[in-house]
Protein backbone atom coordinates (compact mmCIF):
# COMPACT_ATOMS: atom_id res chain seq x y z
CA UNK A 1 0.00 0.00 0.00
CA UNK A 2 1.20 3.68 -0.68
CA UNK A 3 0.27 5.82 1.76
CA UNK A 4 2.56 8.63 1.41
CA UNK A 5 3.96 10.41 -1.31
CA UNK A 6 7.80 9.55 0.05
CA UNK A 7 6.74 5.58 -0.97
CA UNK A 8 5.68 7.06 -4.57
CA UNK A 9 8.32 8.65 -5.23
CA UNK A 10 10.12 5.79 -4.29
CA UNK A 11 8.51 3.51 -6.20
CA UNK A 12 8.92 5.98 -9.49
CA UNK A 13 12.70 6.08 -8.37
CA UNK A 14 12.75 1.81 -8.55
CA UNK A 15 10.79 1.62 -12.22
CA UNK A 16 13.71 4.06 -13.32
CA UNK A 17 16.28 2.23 -12.32
CA UNK A 18 14.24 -0.77 -13.81
CA UNK A 19 14.07 0.93 -16.88
CA UNK A 20 17.80 1.58 -17.05
CA UNK A 21 18.15 -2.11 -16.57
CA UNK A 22 16.49 -2.66 -19.06
CA UNK A 23 18.20 -0.13 -21.59
CA UNK A 24 21.54 -2.08 -20.60
CA UNK A 25 20.20 -5.14 -21.48
CA UNK A 26 18.77 -3.83 -24.98
CA UNK A 27 21.87 -1.87 -25.22
CA UNK A 28 23.66 -5.21 -24.86
CA UNK A 29 22.03 -7.22 -27.06
CA UNK A 30 22.31 -4.44 -29.96
CA UNK A 31 26.21 -4.87 -29.40
CA UNK A 32 26.11 -8.40 -29.60
CA UNK A 33 23.69 -8.56 -33.13
CA UNK A 34 26.09 -5.60 -34.77
CA UNK A 35 29.67 -7.51 -33.69
CA UNK A 36 28.07 -10.77 -34.66
CA UNK A 37 26.67 -9.41 -38.24
CA UNK A 38 29.75 -7.47 -39.07
CA UNK A 39 31.86 -10.54 -38.30
CA UNK A 40 29.79 -12.63 -40.47
CA UNK A 41 29.74 -10.20 -42.98
CA UNK A 42 33.64 -8.91 -42.31
CA UNK A 43 34.32 -12.74 -43.18
CA UNK A 44 32.16 -13.13 -46.27
CA UNK A 45 33.45 -9.84 -48.08
CA UNK A 46 37.42 -10.65 -47.33
CA UNK A 47 36.27 -14.51 -48.67
CA UNK A 48 34.73 -12.71 -51.73
CA UNK A 49 36.86 -9.87 -52.46
CA UNK A 50 40.24 -10.13 -50.27
CA UNK A 51 38.85 -7.44 -48.44
CA UNK A 52 36.94 -6.81 -45.77
CA UNK A 53 35.09 -3.26 -44.03
CA UNK A 54 38.32 -2.66 -41.52
CA UNK A 55 40.21 -4.58 -39.09
CA UNK A 56 38.94 -7.09 -37.13
CA UNK A 57 40.06 -5.87 -34.30
CA UNK A 58 38.01 -2.62 -34.70
CA UNK A 59 34.75 -4.80 -35.11
CA UNK A 60 34.24 -4.54 -31.64
CA UNK A 61 34.88 -1.05 -30.86
CA UNK A 62 32.39 -0.24 -33.81
CA UNK A 63 30.03 -2.45 -32.37
CA UNK A 64 30.21 -0.28 -28.89
CA UNK A 65 29.82 2.75 -30.42
CA UNK A 66 27.03 1.79 -32.47
CA UNK A 67 24.96 0.04 -29.83
CA UNK A 68 26.52 3.46 -27.37
CA UNK A 69 24.72 6.17 -29.74
CA UNK A 70 21.31 3.39 -29.84
CA UNK A 71 20.96 3.45 -26.39
CA UNK A 72 20.64 8.06 -26.92
CA UNK A 73 16.62 8.87 -27.13
CA UNK A 74 15.42 9.85 -30.87
CA UNK A 75 19.18 8.76 -32.24
CA UNK A 76 19.24 4.71 -32.69
CA UNK A 77 20.74 2.39 -35.03
CA UNK A 78 20.06 3.85 -38.47
CA UNK A 79 22.10 7.44 -37.52
CA UNK A 80 25.35 5.46 -37.80
CA UNK A 81 25.26 2.30 -39.99
CA UNK A 82 22.96 3.95 -42.37
CA UNK A 83 25.42 6.88 -43.30
CA UNK A 84 28.40 4.11 -42.87
CA UNK A 85 26.35 1.65 -45.68
CA UNK A 86 25.51 4.82 -47.88
CA UNK A 87 29.46 5.50 -47.63
CA UNK A 88 31.08 2.54 -48.30
CA UNK A 89 28.73 1.95 -51.53
CA UNK A 90 29.58 5.20 -53.24
CA UNK A 91 33.40 5.08 -52.22
CA UNK A 92 33.96 1.65 -51.82
CA UNK A 93 35.21 -1.02 -54.11
CA UNK A 94 33.55 -3.17 -54.75
CA UNK A 95 30.18 -1.23 -53.58
CA UNK A 96 28.12 -4.26 -52.66
CA UNK A 97 29.97 -3.92 -49.75
CA UNK A 98 28.07 -1.31 -48.39
CA UNK A 99 24.96 -3.43 -49.49
CA UNK A 100 26.19 -6.14 -46.71
CA UNK A 101 26.30 -3.92 -44.06
CA UNK A 102 22.84 -2.77 -45.22
CA UNK A 103 21.70 -6.16 -44.63
CA UNK A 104 23.55 -6.31 -41.23
CA UNK A 105 21.55 -3.11 -40.01
CA UNK A 106 18.17 -4.88 -41.40
CA UNK A 107 19.02 -7.99 -39.35
CA UNK A 108 19.45 -6.23 -36.01
CA UNK A 109 16.68 -3.77 -36.06
CA UNK A 110 14.19 -6.60 -37.32
CA UNK A 111 15.91 -8.32 -34.10
CA UNK A 112 16.32 -5.84 -32.18
CA UNK A 113 12.21 -4.63 -32.45
CA UNK A 114 11.05 -7.78 -31.81
CA UNK A 115 13.14 -8.53 -28.31
CA UNK A 116 12.95 -5.47 -27.22
CA UNK A 117 9.83 -5.21 -25.99
CA UNK A 118 9.70 -8.46 -24.11
CA UNK A 119 13.04 -6.99 -22.20
CA UNK A 120 11.90 -3.79 -21.56
CA UNK A 121 8.48 -5.48 -20.28
CA UNK A 122 9.70 -8.65 -18.59
CA UNK A 123 12.44 -6.26 -16.88
CA UNK A 124 9.81 -3.34 -16.04
CA UNK A 125 7.08 -5.55 -14.87
CA UNK A 126 4.54 -5.36 -17.32
CA UNK A 127 3.34 -7.39 -20.67
CA UNK A 128 5.55 -6.56 -24.07
CA UNK A 129 2.09 -4.86 -25.55
CA UNK A 130 1.92 -2.82 -22.54
CA UNK A 131 4.93 -1.58 -23.07
CA UNK A 132 5.08 -1.19 -26.73
CA UNK A 133 1.86 0.73 -25.83
CA UNK A 134 2.68 3.00 -23.26
CA UNK A 135 6.25 4.28 -25.25
CA UNK A 136 4.01 5.00 -28.18
CA UNK A 137 1.41 7.38 -25.85
CA UNK A 138 4.57 8.98 -24.76
CA UNK A 139 6.08 9.49 -28.44
CA UNK A 140 3.01 11.21 -29.30
CA UNK A 141 2.08 12.91 -26.45
CA UNK A 142 5.31 15.15 -26.05
CA UNK A 143 5.63 15.04 -29.75
CA UNK A 144 4.81 18.88 -29.21
CA UNK A 145 8.33 18.97 -27.82
CA UNK A 146 10.18 18.08 -30.82
CA UNK A 147 12.06 15.11 -31.56
CA UNK A 148 13.66 15.21 -27.89
CA UNK A 149 10.54 15.48 -26.58
CA UNK A 150 9.27 12.41 -28.19
CA UNK A 151 12.93 10.26 -26.75
CA UNK A 152 11.80 11.79 -23.87
CA UNK A 153 8.36 10.63 -23.74
CA UNK A 154 9.07 6.94 -24.93
CA UNK A 155 11.26 6.67 -21.53
CA UNK A 156 8.89 8.89 -19.20
CA UNK A 157 5.61 7.33 -19.96
CA UNK A 158 6.19 3.79 -19.44
CA UNK A 159 7.88 4.50 -16.30
CA UNK A 160 5.13 6.33 -15.02
CA UNK A 161 2.55 3.87 -16.72
CA UNK A 162 4.62 0.78 -14.66
CA UNK A 163 3.91 2.92 -11.14
CA UNK A 164 0.49 3.37 -12.29
CA UNK A 165 0.31 -0.37 -12.70
CA UNK A 166 2.01 -1.20 -9.34
CA UNK A 167 -0.25 1.28 -7.48
CA UNK A 168 -3.35 0.02 -8.33
CA UNK A 169 -2.14 -3.46 -8.14
CA UNK A 170 -1.68 -2.26 -4.48
CA UNK A 171 -4.73 -0.29 -3.53
CA UNK A 172 -7.05 -2.98 -5.58
CA UNK A 173 -5.19 -6.00 -4.87
CA UNK A 174 -8.63 -8.36 -4.20
CA UNK A 175 -10.37 -7.38 -7.52
CA UNK A 176 -6.69 -7.55 -9.62
CA UNK A 177 -6.35 -11.04 -8.60
CA UNK A 178 -9.67 -12.16 -8.49
CA UNK A 179 -9.73 -11.28 -12.20
CA UNK A 180 -6.38 -12.92 -12.88
CA UNK A 181 -7.53 -15.87 -11.14
CA UNK A 182 -10.99 -16.11 -13.28
CA UNK A 183 -8.74 -15.33 -16.58
CA UNK A 184 -6.13 -18.22 -15.88
CA UNK A 185 -8.84 -20.40 -15.12
CA UNK A 186 -10.89 -19.76 -18.15
CA UNK A 187 -7.32 -20.20 -20.14
CA UNK A 188 -7.08 -23.83 -18.18
CA UNK A 189 -10.79 -24.91 -19.06
CA UNK A 190 -9.90 -23.86 -22.71
CA UNK A 191 -6.57 -25.41 -22.84
CA UNK A 192 -8.07 -28.50 -21.63
CA UNK A 193 -11.18 -28.78 -23.35
CA UNK A 194 -11.53 -32.36 -25.22
CA UNK A 195 -12.04 -32.43 -29.49
CA UNK A 196 -15.20 -35.18 -30.13
CA UNK A 197 -15.31 -34.45 -33.14
CA UNK A 198 -13.06 -37.59 -33.99
CA UNK A 199 -14.90 -40.10 -31.65
CA UNK A 200 -18.23 -38.75 -32.92
CA UNK A 201 -17.26 -39.58 -36.48
CA UNK A 202 -16.33 -43.18 -35.09
CA UNK A 203 -19.25 -44.00 -33.72
CA UNK A 204 -21.43 -42.94 -36.74
CA UNK A 205 -19.07 -44.83 -38.97
CA UNK A 206 -19.76 -48.01 -36.83
CA UNK A 207 -23.09 -47.64 -36.70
Amino acid sequence: MYTSLADLLSEIKNSGKDWIKSQIKVSALTFLLVMIGLFIADAVCEKKYGSGFVPDALIPLIAIFIATVDAIPVLGVSITMLPWAALETIFAEPRTKGLAILLVFICVMVIKQISEPFIRGKTLGVSPLEEVAAAAAGWVAFSFLGALGSGLGVIVVPILYTVGKKVYISTHSQTYFTKQNERRAVDGRRSGAVDITDEVEDVTENE
